[in-house]
């Protein structure tokens, strides 16, 4: 008897568009650091070539095996989650003003990179054992007050891009697994009201926010006003919105971004949290367009996975990480045009990370999973 492909109902358009994104990040990491005279930096994308690598592993990890058995043990992932949250607060380095990072000698991790695939999972079992009551508002609570504990652990570091990204996965789960739409409301009200509430305090009334360091409540200040600190705190979006524009149609080519190339786009963020800069710079509107579309593309396989998943872990499963991926790429490119204050989030397998990259291809490999099941069910 023939034994059937591994390979046989795998999902090739949704992984072909995460290789390309990856190809992007490195040649685009590549350009942003070459000219750099820190050796970390010049070596940064053949690091992140690496961590494809790394990040490839996971994915097939996951694609070749079964959802299921991750969202089973779903509870123990959260918890492990929270218990790296915990770690960092009292062993981690400081990095940036912010206490994010695990070290084990010469490698380093972010709990809080980990905690979003960990939370996936738990709300997901969460959610999964409250099957019959769907459709309740505790359900919609219970889920929220889940997503609260890593967002209030990973605001004491402080981080605040990656505790926001919590939320909007909490609604793509709940939106997924066929909650009312009125409940829905609740992460989505809750989110807004963040926003309101950040935006009276620190644009209004010009206060700080104690949770957040000095600079951090800074870069919000200049959000609203970007000439309140031109040199400072407000450079640094002054000159992402020089480098996007002066890149024009298509772009002045290839490691030719003079925004990059000389400094004005400080280094130790243009190949990670403005990456999007550089390209823009580089690549002009029409590398950027297509990025974005790339994107949009990946986003939409993740929605007709979750739409044709055979099941309800495997819907909920995609509505999280759609929910995940489509904050980091709004939040991210957001900031880049002043559309949102400049967070600290990276962009879905483009900005240079290893953690948040091998998170994502490991999403993608629970996306594969579903895939697979389906067609092999």
């Amino acid at each position: 008897m023939k034994r059937a492909s591994p390979w046989r109902g795998f999902h090739w358009p949704s992984f072909f568009l995460m290789l390309g994104l990856c190809t992007v990040g490195v040649l685009v990491i590549y350009s942003a650091t070459h000219s750099s005279e820190q050796a970390d930096l010049k070596n940064a994308s053949v690091q992140q070539a690496a961590w494809v690598g790394l990040g490839l592993a996971f994915f097939f990890g996951l694609a070749f095996s079964d959802y299921h058995r991750w969202v089973s043990q779903g509870w123990f992932w959260f918890g492990g989650g929270i218990f790296l949250l915990l770690a960092v607060l009292i062993f981690g380095r400081e990095v940036n003003g912010a206490k994010s990072w695990i070290r084990f000698g010469p490698v380093g991790f972010q709990p809080a990179e980990v905690m979003k695939i960990a939370f996936l999972v738990g709300a997901t079992a969460l959610l999964v054992s409250f099957r019959e009551r769907m459709e309740k508002f505790r359900t919609v609570l219970a889920l929220v007050g889940l997503a609260l504990v890593p967002i209030f652990l990973i605001l004491k570091q402080p981080d605040l891009g990656s505790a926001a990204v919590f939320l909007p996965m909490a609604f793509g789960l709940l939106f997924a697994g066929g909650a009312r739409l009125r409940f829905l409301l609740v992460p989505l009200g809750a989110g807004l009201a963040g926003v309101l509430a950040i935006y009276l305090w620190v644009g209004h009334f010009g206060k700080e926010i104690p949770f957040l360091k000095t600079y951090q409540n800074n870069r919000i200040r200049t959000f609203f006003d970007p000439n309140l600190d031109p040199l400072g705190s407000g450079w640094t979006i002054r000159q992402s919105i020089i480098a996007i524009g002066s890149g024009g149609f298509s772009g002045k080519g290839f490691l030719r971004g003079d925004q990059n190339l000389y400094g004005f786009l400080p280094k130790n963020i243009a190949y990670n949290d403005f990456i999007f800069s550089v390209l823009g710079e580089e690549w002009g509107f029409l590398g950027g367009g297509l990025l974005i579309l790339g994107q949009a593309a990946l986003l939409l396989c993740i929605a007709w996975i979750g739409m044709r998943a055979p099941d309800l872990e495997g819907r909920l499963l995609a509505g999280g990480v759609l929910g995940m991926l489509f904050t980091h790429f709004f939040i991210n490119v957001g900031m880049t045009i002043k559309v949102v204050p400049i967070t600290g989030i990276p962009l879905p397998f483009v900005s240079y990370g290893g953690t948040f990259l091998a998170v994502c291809m490991a999403a993608m490999g629970l996306m594969q999973s579903i895939w697979r099941q389906r067609r092999l069910g």
